[in-house]
């Protein structure tokens, strides 16, 4: 899978680390961050590069954090990491968590149903107002920690709890291909920019399906010709001509000639001992 980070100064801050930086995010924001990677690093393993993945998306209307975009040939989806734990309730697009001390289903807020929903929509809306028309986007609801246990009755968005995203995964691979990749290309371009489909990597010289030059592919290692075998293991291999006439017959190998006359031979021996036992006691 290819990942594309679509804010480059977002990207040096959280490589820079720095103390300043860390003060300012808060605890959730941190959380969310946390969720993410898991789940980044998750769908890097388990996907290959027909499939592209974006964060820090900038698009009109779309707020701050933004969720991830995933986009592949079997679909787009929208997809918002989180960190929460405890027991959640949710009733299409009703998100309640219970309350710990009342025992209760209280609502929850923000609302996740709803601002998944409205991220799906706002993607959809801007691909429209450029004249791509995309496959329905779905809206994904990712749960890292497994602390979270939620009841769900038919809901706006698809929740996908920790120990369930290898069967989200397989589902991805196995649904009916509906982008080809030059609808990837045009809609990773929208959003992130033509020169997000560079290659990042220093010696790819391979044509990538979702890169925008063709480059040569690598040579082939140069093959050393079979080494000839010793006299010594020629004289070894020889079979004798009366073993190469009766393997005309029985197709056995000098090895399994040489393991069945050791175990005649060991047969021999033991019906010798037999007969000398019974001569004995008799």
């Amino acid at each position: 899978m290819k990942i594309i980070d679509c804010g480059e100064s977002a990207h040096k801050a959280r490589k820079s680390g720095s103390l300043g930086g860390a003060i300012g995010q808060s605890f959730r924001l941190r959380r969310k961050q946390d969720a993410q990677e898991i789940l980044t690093n998750l769908l890097a393993k388990a996907l290959d590069n027909r499939f592209l993945l974006l964060n820090n998306i900038d698009v009109p209307g779309l707020g701050k954090p933004a969720p991830l975009f995933l986009i592949g040939p079997t679909g787009i989806w929208v997809i918002s990491p989180n960190s929460l734990k405890g027991v959640f309730r949710a009733n299409e697009s009703t998100w309640e968590q219970l309350n710990e001390k009342s025992r209760v289903f209280e609502p929850a807020k923000p609302n996740l149903f709803t601002l998944i929903g409205n991220w799906a929509k706002t993607f959809t809306d801007y691909l429209a107002s450029l004249g791509i028309v995309s496959p329905p986007i779905e809206p994904v609801l990712f749960f890292s920690d497994p602390g979270a246990h939620i009841d769900s009755n038919r809901p706006s968005a698809r929740i996908v709890l920790a120990d369930g995203l290898p069967h989200f995964l397989a589902g991805l691979f196995q649904a009916k291909p509906v982008l080809e990749n030059e609808d990837i290309r045009q809609i990773v371009i929208a959003i992130a920019g033509e020169e997000a489909l560079e290659p990042t990597r220093a010696g790819l010289e391979i044509k990538d399906d979702f890169s925008l030059h063709e480059k040569k592919a690598p040579e082939k290692p140069v093959q050393k010709p079979p080494e000839q075998p010793s006299r010594l293991a020629a004289f070894g291999s020889e079979e004798p001509q009366i073993v190469r006439n009766v393997s005309k017959f029985i197709p056995f190998t000098s090895r399994q000639w040489i393991l069945l006359g050791i175990l005649l031979l060991v047969t021999i021996i033991i019906l010798i001992a037999l007969v000398f036992v019974v001569l004995i006691n008799a």
